[in-house]
């Protein structure tokens, strides 16, 4: 099929001028030559709003003072490691306060001598006065330590005597037998076997169940004990036993009230369970200068 020659010529003409347009159609053939055109306003700059010369100044930093250093440790003195410490070991460094004894037994405890950070922490409480905070923390480092090791004593042979003795007790009451003999059993352990305490009872017949009874220790020491009376409200050992402990704990205190170079134990925090006294309170060393009281020679004898 042949295209007539009119068509052809009519469709090269209207390419030619299709491609004509479309590369012109943004040009201007009407102003003159070296005239030059404004910029759209989009392209200058808003009025009112100059720009700054000059070089652009660095934004400035929030000035940070230097760490201050952190406070160095005090110069602990250890002791000998290698010797077997003594139940006063550290002391001497009672004068330097609660909170260099504090540091010295976190630091025992950090190498790993228990013994000594035990003894240390226990020196806390006997031989300063320590602040709330610190002597809590100590409490509980000694409840902590102390279970984990062998008793002080480990030779009965070393154990010091001392006799538990309640008087004018009700002749029938096994009760109270009973109750005695676990108080004992309970102090001797919790003086870490360093004495040997004995409970040794005095029935009275004209005593009855309510009638007061006198406990109070007793060693080798010569003269009048410190008296406690107790009360018991029924016969149960239980009872017997919490009052038992309840007034050794007040015949201790009152005993090392009187002793030189000794802090002693604090007045009862734990009413209900006295046992809490004895193991947050009484330190070994307590226990050791106690003993030595009532089992030292009196004037008279030397």
């Amino acid at each position: 099929m042949r295209i007539p020659i009119p068509v052809v010529i009519g469709v090269s003409l209207l390419a030619v001028v299709t491609c004509w347009w479309l590369r012109t159609k943004d040009m201007d053939f009407l102003t003159p030559t070296g005239v030059v055109r404004p910029l759209p306003e989009f392209m200058t700059d808003p009025a009112g709003t100059p720009g700054t010369s000059g070089p652009v100044r660095e934004a400035e930093l929030p000035k940070t003072e230097p760490p201050s250093p952190a406070p160095s440790k005090p110069d602990l003195d250890l002791g000998d490691l290698e010797s077997s410490p003594g139940l006063a070991e550290y002391s001497e460094h009672a004068p330097k306060g609660a909170g260099y004894l504090v540091s010295l037994a976190t630091e025992l405890e950090l190498q790993g001598h228990w013994a000594r950070s035990l003894l240390a922490w226990e020196r806390v409480l006997d031989s300063c006065h320590p602040s709330p905070p610190e002597r809590k923390t100590a409490e509980d480092a000694i409840a902590r330590i102390r279970p984990t090791l062998t008793y002080w004593n480990i030779d009965p042979a070393g154990d010091i005597p001392l006799l538990l003795q309640i008087s004018d007790a009700p002749r029938s009451s096994e009760n109270l037998k009973q109750a005695a003999r676990e108080a004992a059993d309970f102090l001797r352990q919790d003086s870490d076997h360093t004495l040997l305490v004995e409970a040794r009872i005095t029935s009275s017949r004209r005593n009855t169940t309510g009638t007061p009874i006198n406990i109070y220790f007793s060693g080798s020491r010569k003269g009048e004990p410190q008296l406690r009376s107790m009360n018991p409200g029924n016969d149960e050992v239980e009872h017997h036993r919490l009052l038992i402990l309840s007034n050794s704990y007040q015949l201790i205190r009152a005993e090392l009230s009187d002793i030189d170079g000794i802090v002693p134990p604090q007045n009862s925090n734990h009413p209900g369970n006295p046992k809490l006294d004895f193991q947050r309170q009484v330190t070994r060393l307590h226990w050791l200068l106690f003993a030595e009281s009532l089992n030292r020679p009196s004037a008279s004898e030397n």
